[in-house]
């Protein structure tokens, strides 16, 4: 698994030009454990949208954790604040992957992924307040939170992308 793991962080990062650590994955997305970095690593190397995601969060301030769990609202995945401080403004991202295939979980990583990249585009975004004020002027109420056209639009891309492969 490992090797299969490196293998991926090397041709994704000469096809895309990204940055990757040597777990294979963008230095701003911190996978919780193996089969999440696994998941990270084969999306850089299958979708250039997913790879671009994470190419730019690696050129913000924000660092994403992320980790298998449900999600409240029964919402198949989801971000929340985690905090900042005197380094980078911290967001845990969750996904629910219980009944879902790899490629569905990729799509729906990417899409938490955009949001990450929403708030790093976002200098004003600073705490809890203002993660949440921000996501209820720029998205729609849904279900358990805010919900972007973005999102939804990278959400549909980057499955289009990994069927295609």
């Amino acid at each position: 698994m490992q090797q299969r793991t490196a293998a991926l962080a090397l041709v994704a990062m000469m096809a895309g030009g990204g940055t990757l650590n040597a777990l294979g994955t963008s230095p701003a997305v911190r996978p919780e454990d193996a089969d999440i970095r696994a998941l990270l690593a084969s999306g850089i190397e299958r979708s250039v949208t997913f790879r671009e995601l994470n190419t730019r969060l690696d050129n913000g301030d924000v660092t994403v954790y992320v980790r298998f769990s449900p999600c409240s609202g029964g919402v198949p995945a989801c971000l929340f604040w985690a905090g900042a401080g005197a380094g980078p403004r911290r967001l845990l991202l969750k996904l629910d992957r219980f009944g879902r295939s790899p490629d569905e979980l990729t799509a729906l990583l990417a899409h938490e992924l955009q949001h990450a990249n929403e708030v790093a585009s976002a200098t004003d975004i600073i705490d809890l307040a203002s993660f949440q004020k921000s996501f209820a002027i720029h998205g729609r109420k849904h279900g358990a939170g805010y919900e972007t056209e973005a999102a939804a639009k990278i959400t549909r891309q980057v499955a289009k992308e990994l069927a295609a492969r």
